[in-house]
């Protein structure tokens, strides 16, 4: 009879990412350590116009796997005039691929 030892070995998963994914992409830095720090974004917006952001301020930065898929999660806003957005980066590790949530769409 198994006690349950090393059914739950397997890191945690978040489950599924609510919300609409809109592709971007992403200038990172890399610090010496292998850390990732996102720098600029560039995506296009519903009329083809395409928008580069810069000066991220990254708030948390969290590895999580969602639906089994391995993801850095990346809290962030940015001050545009005097409107601060809040937004999500999501980096998928295998496919390296960037991915944004916005919090508070313009």
């Amino acid at each position: 009879m198994g006690m349950g030892i090393g059914i739950n070995a397997g890191p945690a998963d978040a489950g599924e990412i609510k919300g609409y994914q809109e592709p971007v992409a992403c200038g990172v830095w890399f610090t010496s350590t292998g850390r990732i720090l996102p720098k600029t974004i560039k995506f296009q917006d519903r009329e083809g116009t395409l928008h580069t952001l810069s000066d991220i301020h990254v708030i948390t930065e969290e590895e999580k796997f969602y639906c089994g898929i391995p993801t850095i999660e990346f809290e962030c806003d940015i001050m545009l005039g005097e409107t601060r957005y809040l937004f999500r980066l999501l980096y998928y590790v295998e496919r390296q691929e960037w991915k944004i949530l916005w919090k508070n769409r313009r």
